[in-house]
């Protein structure tokens, strides 16, 4: 590796337009108005090899908490490349005088170089996320036929993105609010921050990954959105799909409504012609226990690590 530099890191394709690599697509976003810095690991001046974010989440904020991103193609060598970008992260930090009381990153368990690096550097883990995954060829929907039937004998009626849009008055504010206040239940090592508009529909709506019609959201008979579920086309082939946020609101919940939205999205991906979802939840969350009750088979779990600095 011959040097780090600050990039955005895109490479261009023969069209003109810029293309991430393969091994960093899901990467943060900033805010203008929160720290956000990225580097870029280089070979040459062609070959990324390697990325790494220090930023404020503006939407989970606590003042004083950074997060740390690195993204490392398979190719190179963890050992190697991680110390570089770490020690350069630190050094940005420092020379701009940032208020930092603790660094957050996180790993896949099964990535032992990574693990041993940030333990060696003093994080601890402070939160576990199990990852699951459903293979569609073995899911048999019949199983669970009565639950989309009693939800709707409940005057429950569950409607895409885009069937919301066309059928709900100021959906995008209502549909942001909902979110926000499954979020709030949803284990994390800071609670969520309420985004406003702008950022909602940058980071939801905008998304390239966003399927509208395998985007559940439960309408009541009076109006209000109780409850989504959702899946979001990460990776290009539509084979393998991810699910982003479930949840019911407080009201409606031990009526088995999470188990219908969830088998909205499970009907949406089979007759998309998908092999898998993949999930990943908490694991004290109840919804870890419905994934495995459905047929999600567990996989490696997504380690949060926390670096306190005391004082």
């Amino acid at each position: 590796m011959r040097r780090l530099r600050r990039s955005t890191g895109l490479s261009r394709r023969r069209d003109g337009r810029r293309r991430l690599p393969d091994w960093r697509r899901r990467t943060p976003t900033g805010r203008g108005d929160r720290l956000f810095k990225r580097f870029i690991a280089t070979e040459d001046e062609d070959e990324y090899v390697a990325e790494g974010v220090c930023f404020e989440a503006y939407w989970q904020y606590r003042a004083g908490s950074v997060q740390l991103h690195f993204s490392i193609d398979p190719g190179h060598s963890t050992e190697r490349v991680l110390p570089n970008l770490y020690a350069s992260l630190l050094a940005y930090l420092e020379r701009r005088g940032e208020r930092v009381d603790r660094l957050r990153c996180g790993a896949s368990e099964e990535d032992a170089a990574r693990m041993r690096f940030l333990r060696d550097e003093g994080f601890r883990e402070v939160m576990r996320w199990p990852s699951s995954e459903l293979r569609l060829a073995e899911f048999d929907a019949a199983e669970h036929a009565p639950y989309p039937e009693q939800i709707e004998q409940d005057g429950i009626r569950i409607l895409t993105l885009r069937e919301l849009k066309a059928e709900v008055s100021d959906w995008k504010r209502r549909l942001r609010d909902l979110r926000f206040e499954l979020l709030v239940d949803v284990p994390a090592p800071d609670p969520p921050t309420k985004p406003t508009m702008a950022e909602f529909e940058e980071m939801i709506l905008q998304d390239p990954a966003l399927v509208e019609e395998g985007y559940f959201v439960a309408l009541a008979e009076d109006g209000s959105l109780v409850g989504m579920s959702n899946l979001w086309r990460n990776d290009e082939t539509g084979k393998n799909l991810d699910t982003g946020l479930t949840g019911v609101v407080r009201d409606y919940r031990r009526r088995k409504l999470g188990t219908s939205l969830k088998l909205h999205t499970v009907r949406y991906a089979q007759a998309a012609g998908a092999d898998t979802i993949r999930t990943r939840n908490e694991e004290e969350s109840p919804m870890y226990g419905l994934n495995r009750e459905l047929g999600f088979a567990p996989k490696p779990a997504w380690i949060s690590l926390e670096k306190r600095f005391p004082g």
